[in-house]
């Protein structure tokens, strides 16, 4: 269904992930009034974030959201 998708392994993932945590949860962001879902739901569209390195299985929306989220925290020692 969805082609030409950006793959990212799960070692890659903080990595990429942490520029969407800047804008989602930075003050001085124009984003920063979307919340993690609206991010997480446009990442699916064009991004394969790889379960592990050997399964074939992606993130779904809800866990791409949870890993931004995890991220954040980890970040903010929320």
């Amino acid at each position: 269904m969805y082609t030409n998708r950006i793959e990212v392994s799960p070692r890659d993932r903080k990595e990429f992930l942490l520029p969407i945590v800047h804008l989602c949860y930075n003050r001085d962001s124009p984003f920063n009034i979307k919340g993690p879902k609206f991010f997480a739901e446009w990442l699916f569209l064009a991004v394969n974030f790889k379960k592990s390195d050997d399964s074939d299985e992606s993130l779904s929306v809800e866990e791409i959201d949870c890993e931004i989220q995890r991220l954040k925290r980890t970040l903010l020692d929320d």
